[in-house]
């Protein structure tokens, strides 16, 4: 079953059996989950509008007491992690089996994690879904060269809109694009996607992705992919909608 496939059968789901779809970036998740997050497509930081005031205040505090080990942290990078309380499911309820499984399970997040992104840039690249652990999978993807084998995500990290343009790109042979040829930069992945429609209304590269924005990206990169023959997509009945 293909990306669009199975968003299709995705819409076609009773709308009183499960919660609205595209989930916006102004969901309260939690502070510590996005306290070094860079602005939502918004321009605004969802994880300080949702927090108390309690809590800016802790922050604000212990941004006067240790800020000089701030700056000494933020050049080794600071990684985002989805809790269990920044999504509608638990982590371990992440569908292994089913490309519409897998796809209504994203839309429900109101940002993409590691193992959610690889699973699905997977199914893009070989129409297939993979039913191995995080580990064997990111294996997979660095040996196919859709992700890079540096990389040390963990399975509910949350991916940023460069790593997503990187996998993308290579997942549906997005090859132009003379800085994206050049560096291999994952930021100029994502800026080529923009340039190519596939990413649509955000130019900068710095940030995170909601599920509702990557399924988006998914069904436009499949699109892109069957337009340059680069995978033979081949159109089935989903049958009539369920009663």
């Amino acid at each position: 079953m293909t990306v669009r496939e199975a968003l299709r059968l995705f819409g076609t789901r009773s709308a009183s059996q499960r919660p609205p779809r595209g989930v916006s970036e102004t969901r309260c998740v939690p502070v510590r989950a996005l306290a070094c997050a860079s602005r939502s497509e918004t321009g605004q930081r969802p994880a300080l509008a949702c927090a108390s005031r309690s809590g800016v205040r802790r922050l604000f505090a212990l941004a006067a007491v240790s800020l000089p080990a701030l700056f000494l942290a933020l050049p080794a990078g600071c990684r985002a992690t989805l809790s269990h309380g920044a999504t509608s499911q638990p982590a371990e309820a992440l569908p292994r089996s089913g490309n519409a499984e897998l796809m209504e399970y994203i839309g429900e997040m109101p940002f993409v994690s590691a193992e959610a992104a690889y699973r699905a840039v997977y199914v893009l690249h070989t129409g297939e879904v993979f039913n191995g652990d995080f580990a064997a999978l990111g294996g997979k993807l660095a040996e196919l060269k859709i992700i890079d084998g540096g990389w040390r995500l963990n399975a509910d990290d949350v991916v940023n809109r460069s790593e997503v343009g990187y996998m993308v790109c290579r997942a549906a042979g997005v090859n132009s694009g003379l800085n994206w040829r050049l560096t291999g930069l994952g930021r100029y992945a994502w800026r080529e996607l923009n340039y190519r429609g596939i990413v649509r209304g955000q130019i900068g590269e710095y940030g995170y992705v909601s599920g509702g924005q990557f399924l988006g990206i998914l069904s436009r990169a499949e699109e892109y992919m069957t337009k340059r023959e680069l995978r033979n997509v081949q159109q089935t009945s989903l049958g009539a909608p369920p009663s």
